[in-house]
């Protein structure tokens, strides 16, 4: 029995039967962070013996081996689909295999849920555990893989922050705490301070006080890595001291536990 593979970036992605969206859009079930790519962009139509792709009416279309398409175009084995500037390669895979979509990373696997896209709210593409990409970063951050877990996430956490400060567009509780867990990880992991400096950055932009938690971790992080601060850091604590007099008491102590980073820092 024939069965079919995306390869993406270093990534193998076993395509299941049925409808595989593609899409900028963490609900797609392959969600691409490209601004040529639309929210909704492509499906590929996966069944026992064949998969054809269709484009779903996208702004900048889409291309097999060179060509836009037009309608659904079946694809054979090695064929080139570029979606945005993203290509994907088509593999054709004979012998029985283990049914579902397993991407791969490095000889792990990884379980891939499959989701029917028009049963979630679209939205921009964000740290999502829905997201393949999110999925085999998140193996990467667990290898210790660092600089590859960056190059799938860094560009879209930069967005972030100039969404929030731009268009106002604020993330959920849930997708800032994720977002801000892999900004701790990547600085843990690389050492660099940026990844320091963009959690302070982003909770600015969102008036939005640190947690405890976090607090304690950027305790022994700024040691770690020796964070010198700058000034996305002392924006951040001098736009929280405006407004302490609005804050409630469990707050304000809190300000004061962020206070003592700025002093480890500054020793």
């Amino acid at each position: 029995m024939a069965r079919f593979r995306l390869r993406y970036q270093s990534t193998d992605l076993e395509l299941p039967d049925g409808d595989f969206v593609v899409g900028r859009s963490s609900s797609c079930h392959l969600a691409l962070d490209d601004a040529l790519v639309s929210r909704r962009h492509a499906v590929f139509h996966v069944e026992e013996h064949g998969v054809g792709i269709e484009d779903l009416g996208s702004r900048n279309g889409v291309q097999v081996n060179g060509e836009t398409i037009e309608g659904v175009r079946m694809l054979k084995h090695l064929d080139r689909v570029v979606i945005g500037a993203q290509e994907l390669l088509v593999m054709r895979v004979q012998g029985d295999r283990e049914r579902g979509a397993r991407p791969t990373l490095a000889g792990m696997t990884l379980d891939l849920p499959i989701v029917n896209p028009a049963d979630v709210a679209d939205e921009a593409t964000v740290a999502h555990s829905g997201s393949v990409v999110d999925r085999i970063a998140d193996k990467a951050l667990a290898l210790g893989r660092f600089e590859e877990a960056e190059r799938m996430l860094g560009r879209r956490l930069k967005n972030m922050v100039r969404d929030a400060r731009d268009s106002k567009t604020k993330l959920s509780c849930d997708k800032l705490a994720a977002a801000t867990e892999y900004a701790l990880k990547l600085a843990e992991g690389t050492g660099k301070h940026e990844w320091i400096d963009w959690v302070f950055d982003v909770r600015d932009a969102h008036d939005s006080l640190l947690d405890p938690e976090i607090i304690d971790r950027l305790h022994e992080l700024v040691r770690q890595v020796r964070y010198s601060g700058g000034s996305v850091f002392r924006t951040y604590l001098s736009n929280l001291r405006a407004r302490s007099a609005q804050l409630s008491k469990g707050d304000q102590f809190t300000l004061r536990r962020l206070e003592a980073v700025e002093r480890v820092v500054g020793a």
